[in-house]
């Protein structure tokens, strides 16, 4: 009996009945999908819930089956929305823009009618869903439709609005349309890309490992690339692979120093371009030792201009129209792209992210009185302040606030600079981190000292890998009787927050979850296991009983053959868990 023809069917490798069945493994080709999107947005910092699932359209000329397909086809999309997805699939086809397109050569023109189709198909998913998206705060985005056996496929990347909130994109101009560009939306678009190229392997889903697929890296390392080669960022379109250039630039030393400095895009002969001096003739990009020569030069206000592949001089960039987008130059093999002040991508020894706000508002207030019982508003909203004025510093520097700071100041005199107490302003803040050391200040914002040398007994906190600058704070922030806080801001910029406490959750949602593991099956443990293993630190003694039991139950059900398990390491409180880390459902209101 062939399995491609029949429209509900019972897979032998599988351990349920498919009823929207577009092909055997489209239930782990799914699960693949979502795994690798999770782990490109925790690799970028942007780790958010999301959504993949795929839709399938019937091709046509076959024998009866279900017009429409949803994988999964018992999750939160009723197959009611893609009801009239032929229909309109059909009536959008002819007015197609590349419809009046007429290609070179016959082979283009022949893939055309199947090509018009597929992008159709993906439109009418996505008019489809972006009806209800509104509604929910989600947006989605779809690959275009592949064909697997006898269905056109898309898959569908499904996001929250608040992604987007919290990490804006760049709206440009470009012939006469308006786009949102961002490392989030290449990310996408590369992903996207990937997943319907595995749409396209044999038996997609079969094999785990062996999808055809990149990695989670090469997509963010793709990605990156492609984003910095819009011609949005570029000016122009170039065979230069920009993001590859900038990373060899900045590894490059001159004479033993390490690259810091700024090159700005932006063209040669734009009349926003102030010239300290132009080379008479351009340096290439791609000759990485010459360039790294030239950003010597671009220190303080002057930076290098580049034409997107060749550096035509030294100077400075109005702007009148709009910011210029530039690469700033950190430390060895670190680097910024910037739009003006705002920072788009962050690139760490060639590894790629997002900028990271300093600490989420919620969070932040949440730590400060969690250190600091009975802080008022007033307070945290200065020591926020605080926070983002240290965050701009083009150096690294350390704050510590102390229920004690004016005792501590005392005893720490031969070690610092005691001063009259002094309220936190931006010219203190920014005088005071000139030298080396840390300074001291009380929960009132009020600073008592200057240039600390802090002191305190080893913690299993340090770390060898980070500074000392780190390692001090933690450990004088462990040794005090009394409440106390460090931010510490590294030479790139990155932040800690010492102690930063781990996010207070829901009560009612571990205790639902934790329900739900408990008389779930194999087929309905899922969703439930996920988000346990995720906030495994909040799980009691008896609820982590109550998990690794039913774990235990279901793993051991009877499987056929075929069907993939995923081993969970059984849950254990931890140590530092405590009440205070939940939270009532009326506190949430409150």
């Amino acid at each position: 009996m062939s399995i491609a023809r029949r429209a509900c069917k019972t897979i032998p490798t599988m351990s349920n009945t498919i009823n929207l069945f577009m092909w055997g493994y489209q239930t782990h080709f799914r699960a693949q999908l979502e795994y690798r999107a999770k782990s490109i947005f925790q690799l970028i910092g942007a780790e958010t819930e999301l959504r993949v699932l795929l839709v399938g359209m019937r091709r046509p000329g076959l024998p009866p089956g279900h017009p429409v397909c949803i994988e999964p086809e018992d999750g939160i999309w009723p197959l009611a929305l893609f009801s009239n997805l032929p229909a309109k699939v059909e009536q959008a086809i002819p007015a197609h823009p590349d419809q009046m397109m007429v290609y070179g050569d016959e082979r283009a023109n022949r893939e055309k009618p199947e090509r018009i189709r597929q992008e159709t198909i993906a439109d009418e998913v996505k008019r489809a869903l972006d009806r209800a998206d509104q509604m929910a705060g989600w947006q989605s985005f779809c690959s275009t439709a592949h064909s697997v056996d006898d269905y056109d496929v898309v898959c569908v990347l499904q996001l929250p609005d608040r992604l987007f909130r919290k990490f804006p994109s760049v709206s440009m101009a470009y012939q006469r349309k308006v786009y949102e560009t961002s490392l989030i939306h290449a990310c996408i678009n590369v992903f996207l890309q990937e997943s319907r190229h595995g749409l396209g392997q044999p038996e997609p889903g079969r094999r785990i490992g062996d999808n055809g697929l990149r990695s989670p890296e090469e997509i963010i390392r793709r990605a990156a690339s492609n984003f910095m080669c819009s011609p949005f960022i570029a000016g122009k379109f170039c065979d230069l692979d920009l993001f590859e250039a900038v990373n060899r630039l900045s590894q490059q030393r001159y004479e033993g120093d390490i690259g810091i400095g700024r090159l700005v895009l932006a063209a040669a002969n734009d009349p926003n371009v102030k010239y300290v001096l132009r080379l008479a003739q351009p340096v290439r990009l791609a000759e990485p030792r010459w360039a790294r020569k030239l950003l010597q030069m671009a220190t303080g206000p002057s930076a290098l201009v580049a034409e997107y592949d060749t550096i035509s001089g030294l100077g400075t960039v109005s702007d009148v129209s709009a910011p210029p987008f530039s690469i700033e130059f950190l430390d060895h093999h670190q680097w910024n792209l910037r739009r003006g002040e705002l920072v788009l991508m962050r690139c760490r020894f060639g590894e790629v992210q997002l900028p990271q706000e300093t600490m989420g508002k919620e969070r932040f207030i949440d730590n400060m009185q969690r250190v600091f019982p009975g802080i008022d508003e007033p307070a945290i909203a200065r020591f926020r302040i605080v926070l983002d004025l240290l965050a701009q510093l083009r150096h690294g520097s350390s704050l510590v606030i102390a229920s004690d700071a004016k005792d501590e100041a005392e005893r720490l005199a031969r070690q610092g600079t005691n001063i009259v107490p002094t309220p936190l302003t931006k010219e203190l803040l920014e005088r005071a981190t000139a030298i080396d050391g840390t300074i001291l200040a009380d929960p009132a914002g009020v600073c008592h000292a200057i240039g600390v040398i802090l002191d305190g007994p080893a913690s299993e906190e340090s770390t060898p890998s980070r500074g000392a600058r780190y390692n001090s704070a933690v450990r004088y922030v462990a040794a005090g009787a009394v409440p106390r806080m460090a931010f510490v801001i590294s030479e790139d910029r990155t932040l800690d927050v010492i102690p930063l406490h781990r996010p207070r959750v829901l009560r009612s949602r571990i205790e639902a979850a934790v329900a739900e593991i408990a008389s779930a099956t194999f087929n309905t443990f899922h969703k439930a296991r996920s988000f346990l293993d995720e906030h495994r630190f909040y799980l009691d003694a008896e609820q982590c009983r109550i998990v690794n039991e039913a774990l235990d139950r279901i793993e051991n059900e009877p499987a056929e053959v075929g069907r993939i398990i995923i081993q969970t390491r059984r849950f254990e409180p931890h140590p530092a868990f405590d009440a205070t880390y939940l939270l009532a459902d009326d506190a949430v209101s409150r």
